[in-house]
């Protein structure tokens, strides 16, 4: 059942008699799943209440940490991938969570790839912190357009590696 999940989510790729393989890298499948998330997670935070100040120093300390973090893909993937969890932890809308949550498989694989490919021994966190900053401000507006902004300059970076 785990792996006709994992197919069904795009991870792996049936073959009829034959079993299971991970599906192969492909820049359309990449930016088309990263164009979704862009929509959904900028979604997510428009329909949640205003982060509490405790919620704001976790996203600041994930990415403090993400930051420090070095030439380790599977930990910086994870902590990625908390500090969106933790963005949207109280988006009112579970469906919309949990098909967010779902997606996350496509961008995870890709960045995994991305890191120990391109040599990159981490990740930028500077968007991260400019969304958190207007987040402190309750600025929705801006935190959704860095927010945005970041998922577009993301999806640009690795179909740029992958188009290569």
């Amino acid at each position: 059942e785990a792996l006709l999940q994992l197919t069904r989510e795009g991870v792996l790729q049936a073959n009829m008699g034959r079993g299971f393989r991970v599906g192969r890298l492909d820049s359309t499948e990449m930016r088309e799943t990263g164009a979704i998330l862009r929509a959904l997670e900028v979604l997510a935070p428009e329909t949640s209440p205003d982060l509490p100040g405790d919620r704001l120093r976790r996203l600041s300390e994930i990415d403090r940490v993400l930051g420090q973090t070095r030439a380790d893909p599977e930990r910086i993937v994870a902590l990625e991938e908390e500090w969106h969890r933790t963005l949207l932890q109280d988006c009112p809308n579970s469906r919309l969570r949990d098909i967010i949550s779902t997606l996350w498989q496509v961008p995870r694989r890709y960045m995994r790839a991305y890191l120990r490919d391109s040599g990159r021994v981490s990740l930028s966190t500077q968007h991260h912190s400019r969304i958190v900053e207007a987040l402190r401000r309750q600025d929705r507006t801006t935190a959704a357009t860095r927010l945005n902004q970041y998922w577009e300059r993301g999806i640009e970076e690795l179909g740029s590696w992958m188009e290569r």
